[in-house]
């Protein structure tokens, strides 16, 4: 098997593990050259990563995430998607860390069910798609139970979403009233 196969299958099968400096992060949206804007909540990064990420102590920051080559064609990140963010080591000024796993959402409900979920997410992110203009995603991600399951049901946020026809017979209107 080639090295895309070998990545393939190991994104599938990796049981993803959040530590202090790889948390997991919410996706606010793709910004070029393979990096993604990203949201972590304050209380699941270790205390000098945040000094350095979140000086001003927000409940939540946002930083920039790249990723990296051996994920560019195998896994694709959707705006309102959860990924395993590296934070250890700052690569540029504005880039705060690299993707260390893409989490399916096979893998977010893996977490939830094992308690390995943190807290902080169900709130966060009707509050951050909120703020971004995650428009559709909104909406979906506002339900009462706030499931992958839906977000990925509510269809292609990249489309527009088709014309609603009515089922009003406006032919019944035209008849009563010329006679």
């Amino acid at each position: 098997m080639g090295r895309g196969k070998h990545t393939a299958q190991e994104a599938l099968s990796a049981q993803p593990q959040p530590t202090d400096t790889c948390p997991v992060a919410l996706v606010l949206g793709p910004r070029g050259q393979h990096l993604h804007e990203v949201a972590v909540a304050r209380g699941l990064v270790a205390g000098e990563v945040n000094a350095r990420l979140n000086p001003d102590n927000r409940a939540w920051f946002t930083t920039l995430a790249q990723l990296p080559p051996k994920f560019r064609s195998v896994v694709w990140v959707r705006r309102g998607g959860y990924v395993l963010v590296d934070l250890s080591g700052q690569l540029t000024d504005k880039i705060g860390g690299e993707v260390a796993m893409v989490l399916l959402p096979a893998q977010v409900k893996q977490l939830r069910q094992g308690g390995g979920w943190p807290a902080e997410y169900e709130a966060l992110r009707g509050d951050i798609m909120g703020r971004s203009g995650g428009g559709q995603l909104e909406a979906a991600g506002s339900g009462s139970d706030g499931s992958v399951d839906d977000l990925l049901a509510s269809g292609n946020p990249n489309r527009r979403p088709a014309p609603e026809v009515s089922s009003d017979d406006d032919d019944d209107d035209e008849g009563d009233g010329s006679e």
